[in-house]
């Protein structure tokens, strides 16, 4: 692992050039550990702001912007992003803003933002209260109930053991860290990008989980807008498909990477 530009960076050793990643919310780089394994080649994941051994850097989204871009600059961009959840509203922003570090994009279970104001402010509250309870419950208590959501059922299947690792690499993080990245980097604070995407003139790969509704419906919504942009569905996955089927999203990412897929 090494620190560079800010965001502290986990480095995962494999064949160049190297990828960048994104985790989603309260998790860290480390999430990328066993995709690198399948891909076999160079993974640096960013810890972004607020989370893991990147706590102190201000955990706002134009931080994060800044952060990922300056890794992508370190890394000898253009190189590929991938972000997924929140770090792929990160990786989009990051695309949009400095298109000029990055070779390809990969959004995964991710989206463009929330367009309605008055649904943004209510996300914004909505936010809020998860700060309160994460302040009140303590950061043990918050992650179960936040891996309790339905969202989540997926990772059932991957057995106790994967989800203990899982748990722990989560447990990096502080309450106080975490509730941070709620006020600044939720979607009730970022901007929405979906009027833009059409400036996004490097390929992207959209994928989504198909049993993740919601996500499947933007993820299909955001490719249609896409100058050069790919959809695929992993089946029977839900929102977390990096952790639920590490394999389909190896083997989706290096065959966008390649041309082959």
């Amino acid at each position: 692992m090494k620190e560079s530009a800010g965001l502290w960076v986990r480095r995962f050793a494999g064949e160049p050039p190297p990828l960048v990643v994104l985790h989603g919310f309260t998790q860290t780089g480390e999430m990328y550990r066993e995709l690198a394994d399948l891909l076999g080649r160079e993974v640096l994941g960013p810890d972004l702001p607020g989370h893991g051994r990147s706590v102190g850097v201000p955990a706002s989204f134009a931080s994060a912007v800044k952060g990922v871009a300056e890794v992508l600059a370190a890394a000898g961009g253009p190189v590929p992003l991938v972000g997924y959840s929140q770090g792929g509203r990160v990786a989009l922003a990051v695309a949009l803003e400095r298109p000029e570090l990055l070779s390809h994009l990969v959004l995964v279970s991710a989206s463009a933002g929330i367009e309605d104001e008055s649904v943004r402010a209510e996300r914004r509250r909505s936010d809020l209260a998860l700060v309160d309870e994460l302040k009140a419950r303590g950061l043990g208590v918050f992650l179960d109930r936040w891996l309790a959501r339905p969202m989540f059922e997926g990772l059932e299947r991957r057995g106790a053991t994967w989800r203990a690792t899982d748990r722990a690499a989560r447990l990096e993080n502080t309450a106080e860290g975490l509730a941070a990245a709620l006020v600044g980097m939720g979607q009730g604070t970022q901007p929405f990008f979906g009027d833009r995407l059409g400036d996004l003139l490097m390929p992207v790969l959209v994928i989504a989980g198909s049993l993740d509704k919601k996500y499947a419906s933007i993820a299909t919504a955001m490719s249609r807008s896409l100058p050069h942009g790919t959809l695929r569905m992993i089946p029977d996955a839900g929102h977390a498909v990096v952790g639920e089927q590490p394999r389909g999203v190896a083997d989706l990412v290096a065959g966008f990477l390649t041309g082959a897929g």
